[in-house]
């Protein structure tokens, strides 16, 4: 007897649901899809658990007859094609005929459509790939389709998706693409009875935009239009100062359906240039409308990859009217008022003189200059030894006396940029103390970093340092990363923060897929001092954050923490902590280009030596180069 064999239709069934059906999200894209087919204007999707336990998705589409109602369970049963050559011209979302038996296969699915007016509908009733019943019902025109147990009858499948934060962010994900690529379909998503967002369907691709990102991302993006013989491109692109850590948040749709693909997202980021910071990308959704004999759809199980005959010449369009709106916007960024600021009347004018005593408003991170000592009495010696106060680095003076005596310049922030070394005030000179008797403590006798001079810098960017086995190369971002990273890990760790309030409340605007994840973790940010509460829809609302928070782009910041939850779902608190350090160091550490005081490279190298690691940055780039005297030497040929 041969061995090969025929699989039973129930068996080919599940193995083709394990390309169609990876998740939750993945049943509801093709149920969407089905409903966008079938020329619906409204469609309402609820899930519950995730997914797991029910999906539901109606619409008022043109609904299906019983005959049709029972074939759509069969494998490549479909309506969208019935020739060969109609796989070259293919404009419906679905064509395949696997999504419906190849869901049925691992659920329990009741589908109730009815074709007309009438008021006379059919339900059919499919548990594990076994039609159960057809029974006559009634509802109005349109098609539900109810998903209840998802894998229930694969456990191992089952056992393997994430959490239910982490599944409803990617439902969340998918409708709203579904959302942007139909704004003429008025689209809802609910879970667990909550609405998450919800479309007008008018048409109108700005408010889709608004529905998803939010008022301030809405109002902040150009459009853009262009076309040529072969295709048709148009959307929305942000500004420059909008901007997000990934790609994520830039849709591409070719004719009604959500692609990847690298080459378009690429000519979309060339027409940006140097507008974007490096590692950053922009929010966008670019619509390209093209002859469905060009593309072909066919070459991913999820029809999410396509290949196109004349991908150039679509990317060069799509670069170039995204070119041409940002030639005629304007991108001078507005001055916004910070969290807790005072709203200005505009009848009046206020003009205050330039101040520099940031440190009688409070220092906001660690200063590069030597901070204020005081007198601690060691065990083994009994007597007056001066030591530098770690806390007197980050705490806000209270002294009003000492305040009034403060030289202006004085505890200059080092990531504020000063335009000439001219133009800075002159450092002032460190008050003269009693003369004390220094014994080297246990941490000075283990010092990681040999004593190094500053001597000069090159560039802006790298500092000279000499010591007695030959000179350094410091990169000084990198140092001042480490040490903030440092800093902020410490804090980050402890239990009691002091916070800051915010005089007038910061509210923040995220996406649905972010919203659901942050409202699940609300309780964990306020214990980290973000006092954070919702606000309606996708929008919170801060009162508060921690008083080492950075506040210079604190919006910027709290964006990429949303992020951060959404892309890893489960809150794992050493990871985050870990994140939190990185992202909030890396955006307060001076940058490339800042010309730094003989006292402030010297004030920087001594919090570096205090560092546990001062070797590499947080994310592993070296912090300085030595070259020994002895390659000096070979160098200059002074040996050989």
């Amino acid at each position: 007897m041969g061995k090969i064999q025929i699989l039973d239709e129930h068996l080919a069934n599940q193995i083709a649901a394990g390309e169609v059906v990876e998740r939750p999200a993945s049943i509801v894209k093709e149920l969407v899809e089905n409903a966008i087919d079938a020329e619906a204007t409204r469609i309402q999707i609820w899930i519950e658990e995730g997914g797991i336990s029910l999906i539901r998705v109606s619409d008022n589409g043109i609904g299906m007859e019983r005959d049709d109602a029972q074939l759509a369970f069969s494998r490549h049963a479909t309506s969208k094609i019935k020739k060969e050559r109609d796989l070259f011209s293919i404009r419906t979302l679905g064509f395949r005929g696997e999504a419906l038996p190849s869901i049925a296969s691992v659920a329990r699915v009741s589908l109730t459509t009815a074709h007309d007016s009438s008021g006379l509908a059919v339900t059919v009733n499919v548990e594990g790939g076994e039609l159960l019943s057809v029974e006559e019902t009634s509802r109005t025109r349109g098609t539900d389709v109810v998903v209840r147990d998802l894998f229930f009858n694969t456990p191992a499948r089952l056992k393997y998706l994430k959490t239910v934060n982490t599944e409803v962010s990617h439902v969340a994900d998918v409708v709203g693409r579904l959302a942007l690529a139909h704004p003429t379909i008025a689209f809802s998503l609910a879970h667990n009875s909550r609405e998450l967002f919800r479309t007008s369907g008018d048409g109108k691709l700005l408010h889709v935009l608004h529905a998803l990102y939010g008022k301030q991302v809405a109002g902040q993006l150009i459009p853009f239009a262009d076309e040529d013989p072969d295709f048709r491109v148009s959307g929305f692109m942000s500004k420059p100062e909008v901007t997000r850590s990934s790609r994520s948040y830039l849709t591409v749709i070719l004719n009604g359906r959500c692609v990847r693909s690298l080459p378009i997202t690429q000519s979309v980021l060339r027409a940006y240039g140097t507008l974007l910071p490096t590692g950053r990308y922009p929010v966008g959704v670019l619509h390209i409308e093209m002859d469905p004999k060009l593309v072909d759809v066919n070459v991913h199980p999820s029809k999410l990859e396509v290949r196109l005959s004349k991908e150039k010449e679509c990317c060069q369009l799509a670069e170039r009217a995204i070119k041409k709106a940002f030639r005629e916007a304007s991108f001078v960024p507005e001055v916004t008022r910070a969290p807790g600021q005072a709203k200005v009347q505009k009848t009046k004018v206020v003009q205050e003189a330039l101040r520099w005593d940031y440190a009688e408003r409070g220092r906001e991170y660690p200063p590069l200059q030597p901070p204020a000592s005081r007198v601690k009495e060691t065990p083994d010696t009994k007597r007056s030894v001066a030591e530098p106060d770690p806390a007197a680095s980050f705490i806000q003076p209270t002294d009003k006396k000492e305040e009034t005596r403060k030289t202006p310049g004085e505890g200059i922030h080092p990531g504020r940029i000063a335009e000439t070394q001219a133009d800075r005030p002159a450092m002032p000179t460190p008050p003269q103390q009693e003369e004390v008797i220094s014994v080297p403590t246990e941490e000075e006798r283990k010092q990681k970093l040999p004593d190094m001079m500053p001597l000069s810098q090159i560039h802006g960017t790298y500092i000279v340092a000499q010591a007695e086995d030959g000179f350094y190369l410091l990169d000084q971002h990198a140092a001042h990363e480490r040490i903030y990273y440092e800093v902020f890990s410490k804090k980050m760790g402890e239990r009691n923060h002091r916070q800051q309030a915010l005089l007038i409340p910061m509210t923040v605007e995220c996406t649905p897929a972010e919203a659901e994840v942050v409202q699940m973790h609300i309780e964990y940010l306020n214990q980290w001092g973000l006092e954070i509460e919702p606000f309606g829809g996708a929008t919170f609302i801060i009162r508060s954050y921690p008083d080492w928070f950075p506040k210079e782009d604190a919006e910027g910041l709290i964006h990429e923490i949303f992020e951060w939850l959404k892309e890893h779902g489960k809150v794992d608190t050493a990871k985050l902590r870990d994140a939190g350090a990185k992202m909030m160091s890396c955006k307060a550490a001076i940058k490339a280009n800042r010309h730094l005081r003989r006292d402030e490279m010297e004030e920087l190298l001594r919090q570096l030596n205090q560092c546990e690691n001062p070797f590499t940055c947080p994310h592993g780039r070296p912090i300085f180069v030595h070259f020994s005297t002895y390659e000096l030497e070979k160098m200059f040929k002074r040996v050989m």
